[in-house]
């Protein structure tokens, strides 16, 4: 999603709840996007030391 065009756009209209709405959006997703780098690098962890492991 382009956060910086819906600000903007936000911005524009004077709309204040609609811009605290995308500022929350956008940390919830950038929250989400740490989680998976987290899962998808242990994951990957475990499949290098199970490959070692046979």
């Amino acid at each position: 999603m382009d956060w910086d065009s819906a600000k903007q756009h936000c911005t524009e209209r004077n709309w204040q709840w609609s811009l605290e709405l995308i500022n929350q959006a956008q940390k919830e997703m950038q929250d989400l996007e740490t989680k998976l780098k987290k899962c998808e690098d242990q994951q990957k962890a475990n499949r290098l030391y199970n490959a070692c492991n046979y």
